[in-house]
């Protein structure tokens, strides 16, 4: 994985969903008998750029609840969706991402911390 420095400046909707995937593996897979779900803060303004974006694979398999009231996006996993990161190194990969994308969006959408 890339270093990362700083905050990502320009909106980009496949980076964002492909947060989104990740994070939510990530907090699955910590999260291990708990609830498995995810949660956003992010702008209604941006969540409407995320949706308008043509291709939306890194989002299959969830299920996006958004509340623009509140700005909190809730994403559910589905089991398919979980099957895929059973791999060690899926599992891996999901959580090195988390660790070292969590501010990079920032800008954009910032992950809830669930605990």
């Amino acid at each position: 994985m890339e270093d990362v420095q700083g905050e990502l400046e320009v909106f980009a909707g496949i980076l964002l969903q492909q947060y989104i995937r990740m994070f939510v593996a990530a907090v699955c897979i910590r999260a291990e008998d708990s609830t498995k779900v995810a949660k956003f803060k992010i702008a209604p303004e941006v969540y409407a750029k995320l949706r308008e974006e043509p291709l939306q694979t890194s989002l299959l398999g969830l299920n996006l609840d958004y509340d623009a009231s509140v700005q909190i996006l809730t994403v559910t996993p589905d089991a398919e969706f979980l099957e895929e990161f059973t791999n060690n190194i899926m599992r891996d990969v999901a959580l090195q991402y988390a660790d070292t994308y969590k501010n990079r969006y920032a800008k954009f959408i910032s992950f809830m911390d669930n605990a």
